[in-house]
């Protein structure tokens, strides 16, 4: 599935046209193959540009394969060697691959330590947008006295950065391509927010040069 870290997965297939209204709508105007393509050229997932229906994008996403999207979103390198921080999660269980990318994401932060990571169960909405906006570097935090929700939190936080429209299906399973769009969404508008801060910063700067 992922460059350097999977060949025996692939992520998501292209088998027909999507409706984006019966699954919460992701503020993007790419087709879901265009997203995987895209973050094909970055080297975050295999690319499949003359092969697509190797996407897969109608299945479901696992814990583990979000761990490693979420790695190299965050830019952060594998660990050479796991330290079986998690019960479910070892160098050889289930797979030699899944440890080095998820440690690396408790050891900076971006996921809670619990005793399971549950590998091979596959992820919520919620959790994927949890995981994919901490992995950006986003200034999100979780309110503990607010209202509402964990999963209402990050929702709201992840639409006010126009990175998904609002929704409340917080529990329904990710598919590949639902993945795969919002993982180029958030790329893509951190880049645009921090391209807005340089030009904010320039031209602070050159009001106080005049």
């Amino acid at each position: 599935m992922f460059k350097k870290v999977i060949s025996t997965i692939s992520l998501v297939a292209l088998t027909g046209a999507i409706s984006f209204a019966s699954y919460s709508a992701v503020v993007d105007n790419k087709t879901e193959l265009e997203s995987a393509n895209s973050l094909a050229e970055q080297w975050i997932i295999n690319k499949h540009v003359n092969d697509p229906e190797n996407y897969k994008l109608q299945d479901n996403v696992l814990r583990q394969e979000i761990a490693a999207v979420a790695r190299w979103v965050a830019k952060l390198p594998k660990k050479w060697r796991c330290d079986n921080e998690f019960k479910d999660l070892t160098d050889t269980k289930p797979n030699t691959w899944a440890c080095r990318n998820v440690e690396v994401l408790v050891d900076n932060d971006l996921i809670a330590k619990n005793d399971y990571f549950r590998p091979e169960d596959k992820i919520t909405k919620s959790e994927t947008i949890a995981m994919l906006i901490k992995a950006i570097w986003f200034d999100y935090k979780y309110n503990p006295n607010s209202d509402k929700n964990w999963q209402e939190q990050i929702v709201e936080y992840a639409a006010s950065k126009w990175v998904v429209d609002l929704f409340t299906d917080y529990n329904t399973d990710a598919t590949r391509w639902w993945v795969f769009q919002v993982a180029d969404t958030t790329i893509r508008k951190d880049i645009e927010i921090k391209k807005q801060a340089e030009i904010k910063k320039k031209k602070l700067y050159t009001d106080e040069a005049m």
